[in-house]
Parts: C-alpha cells; sequence; structure tokens
C-alpha cells in the first residue's frame, strides 16, 4: 500500500507541472496579444494625428498657392538649366523642360516649395526625393506634446488657362490651378503619410 500512495504522489507532480506550463504559456501568449493591440492602437492613434496635421498643412499649400496666383511677378527666379531653351521669367513659374535629369527627375525647377510646370516626360517630383529647397515647409504643432514638427510641401503651377466654373460652356478660362503635394516628415519614428489635391484659384 506505501509503495501504491507514493506512485500516486508522483503521478499528481507530473500532472500539476503540466498544469502549470500551460497556464504559463497561456499567460504569454495573452501578453504578447496585448503589446501586439497595444502597438497598433498607438501606431493607429499616431496616422490619424499624422493626418490631421497633413490636412493643416494642405490648408497652408492652398493659402500660398492662392496668394502666388495674385502675386506680381509671378514665381521667378528660377535659374534656367542647360539644355533646355525656356527662361524662368514667365508668367507664375512656366518653364518648359525639354528633358528629364538624373534617375528622369523633373529639370522645371522647385524652389521652397514653389513649383513651375511639371514636365510630362519626367517622373513625379514627390518620387525622385529633390534636393535641399525642393519642399517646402511649415511647422505644425504636433498634437500630443506640442512640439512643432515640420512638415513639408509642393506647390506646382499647371496653368492660367482653366475654367472657372466648369458647369459653365462659356464662363472665361482665367483661373490659375495647382498640383499640392503634402508630405509628413521622413526619417522619424512616427507615421509617415503623404496627401495630394487640385487648387483651383480664383481670380481677385
Amino acid at each position: 500500500m506505501m509503495q501504491r500512495s507514493e506512485r500516486q504522489r508522483g503521478a499528481t507532480l507530473i500532472v500539476v507541472l503540466i498544469l502549470v506550463l500551460l497556464v504559463t504559456l497561456a499567460g504569454v501568449a495573452a501578453v504578447r496579444s496585448l503589446v501586439i493591440e497595444e502597438r497598433m492602437a498607438s501606431n493607429s492613434l499616431d496616422r490619424s494625428l499624422t493626418m490631421q496635421s497633413l490636412e493643416q498643412t494642405l490648408r497652408y499649400a492652398e493659402t500660398v498657392a492662392q496668394a502666388q496666383s495674385v502675386a506680381s511677378p509671378f514665381n521667378n527666379g528660377f535659374s534656367p538649366y542647360s539644355g533646355n531653351t525656356a527662361t524662368s521669367s514667365l508668367p507664375n513659374g512656366t518653364y518648359t523642360a525639354t528633358t528629364c535629369g538624373t534617375a528622369s527627375a523633373d529639370l522645371s525647377p522647385c524652389t521652397s516649395g514653389l513649383c513651375s510646370q511639371p514636365t510630362l516626360a519626367c517622373k513625379p517630383r514627390w518620387d525622385v526625393g529633390g534636393t535641399s529647397g525642393t519642399w517646402g515647409t511649415v511647422a505644425i504643432a504636433d498634437l500630443p506634446s506640442g512640439t512643432p514638427r515640420n512638415f513639408e510641401y509642393l506647390i506646382e503651377f499647371l496653368g492660367s488657362d482653366y475654367a472657372c466654373n466648369a458647369s459653365d460652356p462659356d464662363d472665361k478660362k482665367n483661373c490659375s490651378q495647382y498640383r499640392l503635394t503634402v508630405r509628413s516628415p521622413a526619417g522619424t519614428d512616427r507615421a509617415f503619410a503623404q496627401l495630394q489635391s487640385y487648387y483651383l484659384a480664383l481670380p481677385k
């Protein structure tokens, strides 16, 4: 009888150890799942805040485009590139590049976010990075901390012969149109996002 009791106590210990192992594994899995969900929620919140900041940057770019459409002189100060016959002093940054640069980059110039007409045969400016000074920057207060972050924008002039009222076929085509591209600061641990829209500047 004594030998049988000792065997029973040994089996009970093994069962208890297995149960403890299973409970531990379940706890580890639950903690891991909780950490992943917390990271997902944090990333979702960060992206939402970034998108709100991008909306502010887009509104800012629209005001710059509107001011640019009535400025005198328009968008001047660009330096012509060798190999192109266009000049930089045409209205509102008009610039007809005939070739593309390195990696098919558009040679039509940009200065501090203000860009002349893009070259259709070249890659979009936002796809080739851009050199220092190409993108304009605006400081937007970071919503969680209030610390400003420099969001970037491109304002590309597309022409000044767009109809101000598309529903009216007799409407004069004297509105300027711009393509606006805004993006969050690159190279940070925050969410990265980019928005683009078209802005029709009404004459004043």
